[in-house]
């Protein structure tokens, strides 16, 4: 194993105790299709080091921290964020961390946000597709995404259950297909609502290649300059698609990375496992299908799976082998 070659993931998950026991205490029984994952940080760093992964930035994720009680998504936020710094401290040259906010308390969100990254020195924000109803790029959250602009602040976006997902009868686990449609609307709203061209220092990662995106951008583009809403980006939808990054967890499918690469340029993608919400045996499949891969050149590897995610966390370059 190459210090060219020793990945950083992007997205890559943890489930401490508490947290289940927070999702428990809101009724939850697992996850979007399985019980919850058996987590630790030790479990954590062997998958990453047989996958050759020198940096793991962990994120909390879907179903998020908000079941109803502001005081309670206070505290979570406040708990999530505390347990990702000690973990960093224990282990500074594994991992890194995205914060949590307590949204739908945009007051509180912005002060979580200041001592997240200000004095527990996390390295960015990870935000669910939607909170509350509301989706990312929603004006009754506006002063948080002026902030994170501000900042130039890396956002991890993270497709969480879709409104109206348990219809009656249906039967399809929500993470295999509802997640990528979740992100798919998401960066669509983000682009109708004008986030995308207002605050383009948001530095943005969209997960699993951005859902359907890729697929779907030209068709998004064909209206371009006739909607009701076209003066909220100006420059056509590819324009700001293009500028957004996108992980490759669970998108190792050629066709899936073609796409992708026809809709982005090779320093806007990124390396990512999805780690623990699937099994180990599905994170080494997809990292040999990755290795596979013959559209990546000498060129476009590297910027995936190390020098991409450098760019974006220069913290990181001071401790990635």
């Amino acid at each position: 194993m190459t210090a060219a070659t020793n990945r950083i993931d992007v997205h890559h998950h943890l489930v401490p105790a508490f947290y289940i026991e927070a999702q428990k205490a809101a009724g939850m029984k697992g996850t979007a299709y399985t019980s919850f994952p058996d987590w630790t940080a030790e479990k954590a760093i062997a998958l990453m080091d047989r996958m050759r992964i020198a940096i793991a930035i962990q994120s909390f994720t879907a179903p998020g921290i908000w079941f109803g009680d502001r005081a309670e998504t206070v505290r979570l936020a406040r708990t999530c964020n505390d347990y990702l710094a000690a973990l960093v401290a224990r282990h500074p040259k594994r991992f890194g961390a995205f914060a949590m906010l307590p949204l739908p308390d945009v007051d509180a969100a912005l002060a979580e946000l200041a001592r997240a990254l200000d004095t527990l020195k996390l390295d960015g924000v990870v935000h669910l597709t939607h909170v509350d109803g509301r989706y990312v790029g929603h004006a009754d959250y506006w002063p948080v995404y002026e902030e994170l602009n501000r900042r130039g602040a890396v956002l991890f976006i993270h497709p969480t259950y879709p409104p109206r997902s348990e219809e009656r009868d249906w039967m399809v686990p929500r993470a295999f297909i509802d997640y990528p449609l979740e992100t798919t609307r998401t960066i669509s709203y983000m682009l109708f609502t004008g986030m995308l061209a207002k605050l383009p220092d948001i530095r943005m990662i969209l997960s699993h290649a951005g859902g359907a995106m890729p697929f779907l951008a030209h068709r998004l583009s064909l209206f371009d300059g006739v909607t009701s809403f076209a003066e909220r980006y100006p420059e056509g939808a590819k324009h700001y698609l293009r500028r957004l990054y996108y992980d490759v967890a669970l998108s190792s499918d050629p066709n899936a990375l073609r796409a992708l690469q026809a809709l982005t340029d090779p320093t806007h993608i990124l390396y990512g496992s999805d780690y623990p919400y699937v099994a180990d045996r599905i994170v080494e499949a997809e990292s040999g299908r990755l290795d596979a891969y013959a559209g990546f050149d000498a060129t476009a590897r590297p910027l995936m799976e190390r020098q991409n995610a450098l760019a974006l966390f220069p913290r990181l370059a001071k401790l990635a082998p």
